[in-house]
């Protein structure tokens, strides 16, 4: 290029100077305009933000506990104001709000303050819906309560629940003087109708419930309890019905006698154990020491505690720590009355194989005087009153293994009604021998 034609080039360039400049700078702000078209500032809204507390040992370090109040540690709407690119990358996580216990005021109110310091700076602005938290401040308290146990609700049917027992036996609770004072008691509550397929101990994990005086649970954001939850077996243990058996001791007035009725306002009882002691049990016994009938001359009711006598490893299936019933002993006046026998209606029974028996030294008629009450005494006649002599129960009473011929002192027994007896026994000697013969021992 010839140096006329730079010149030219040099004017072109120069011409309306001004006007090339405004245009470039128009360029330049069209272009600021439409990065910022491109990326603006956009408001987020995140909900239900929680806040941290800072610095709370200012409180806890006095031996002071804090409670806040009125569900303020939760921002119900926070807005970020941030470039839609910076935006679109922030969650509800990445906002933090904080209030710093030094910042408390004589109206127990903190300051909250939010930031999202993933972004940092990025962020344009940040408000919340509320940014303060009230709180109230209180002493702290620490008591100890001994643990209960609330079994409601029925075993399968024939067993029932047994003894709880829990690894724990004391509950510490902690928190708010006002909270802690309400607290009453420290119970584990077992709901056996969630646990009605078990028909074997169960141990199971339960959670401690505190309740004040009233029996309505006390809860709250400063009460602590520990241990939170206790271990606890349920012994599940089998059922029976059995009947009860009364036994009594003495005698009567002079001129009385028992009736042989024993009767009792409750029959029968349902136990409740193991199966190995159940089997080992068909009935209560209520032993004679624990009705004594010494000298009465009328019906006698005393009380009797069931569970006094219930045998080792044995309860009572509604785990009642008593169960008194009324026992009732029948006595009636008492008759004698006298009665002809004659010897040869004596029979003998049972006698040995190989030997023959006889009696001798009865009269030929003889009297017995029967003594009764008078119920027992009218079911007698003199037809019905026997003698008898069992010979193989009566040498086996006289200690005797082989009975050989001779002669031997013996008893007779009669068939009297029992609740009355033979005043005098009647003896007789009888009289041993060969079924052959022969020469009797004399």
């Amino acid at each position: 290029m010839n140096k006329k034609e730079k010149v030219k080039l040099s004017r072109r360039l120069t011409r309306n100077l001004g006007l090339k400049i405004v245009s470039f700078l128009l360029a330049v702000g069209l272009w600021l305009l439409v990065v910022n078209i491109d990326d603006p500032v956009v408001r987020w809204t995140f909900l239900d933000v929680p806040v941290t507390i800072k610095n709370a040992d200012v409180i806890t370090n006095q031996g002071m506990i804090y409670e806040v109040l009125d569900g303020t540690d939760v921002i119900s709407r926070v807005t970020v104001y941030a470039p839609r690119s910076v935006g679109e990358n922030i969650n509800k996580s990445d906002i933090v709000a904080t209030a710093d216990m030094n910042t408390l005021n004589s109206l127990n109110i903190l300051q909250v303050d939010f930031s999202v310091p993933k972004v940092g700076s990025k962020v344009s602005d940040i408000r919340g819906s509320a940014d303060s938290m009230r709180i109230s401040i209180e002493n702290k308290k620490n008591v100890q309560k001994v643990l209960k146990t609330n079994v409601t609700g029925d075993a399968p049917e024939g067993y029932v629940v047994g003894n709880v027992s829990t690894d724990q036996n004391l509950v510490r609770v902690a928190g708010a003087e006002s909270i802690v004072n309400r607290v009453d008691s420290a119970v584990i509550n077992i709901d056996m109708s969630t646990l009605s397929e078990f028909t074997s101990d169960i141990t199971t994990s339960v959670p401690v419930r505190l309740y004040d005086a009233e029996g309505n649970e006390v809860e709250g954001s400063t009460l602590t309890r520990n241990p939170e939850n206790v271990m606890i077996t349920i012994e599940i243990l089998s059922t029976k019905d059995v009947p009860l058996r009364f036994e009594v001791e003495g005698d009567p007035a002079e001129g009385f006698g028992l009736t042989g009725v024993v009767a009792s306002d409750v029959q029968t009882v349902k136990i409740a154990g193991r199966r190995s002691a159940l089997n080992a049990c068909n009935e209560i016994v209520i032993p004679p020491e624990a009705i004594d009938v010494s000298e009465i001359s009328e019906d006698m009711t005393t009380k009797i505690d069931i569970c006094d006598y219930l045998p080792e490893n044995v309860i009572l299936a509604d785990k009642s720590g008593s169960m008194p019933v009324n026992v009732t002993v029948g006595v009636e006046r008492e008759t004698t009355t006298e009665y002809t026998l004659r010897s040869e209606d004596v029979r003998l029974l049972n006698i040995p194989e190989g030997l023959e028996c006889r009696l001798d030294g009865l009269e030929e008629e003889y009297t017995v005087e029967l003594t009764g009450i008078r119920s027992a005494m009218g079911t007698v006649g003199e037809s019905g009153l026997e003698a008898v002599l069992d010979v193989a129960a009566w040498a086996q009473e006289q200690g005797v293994r082989e009975l050989i011929p001779g002669r031997y002192l013996a008893t007779l027994q009669f068939n009297n009604p029992e609740y009355t007896r033979v005043d005098r026994p009647v003896t007789a000697t009888l009289i041993v021998s060969g079924v052959t013969g022969g020469d009797e021992e004399e």
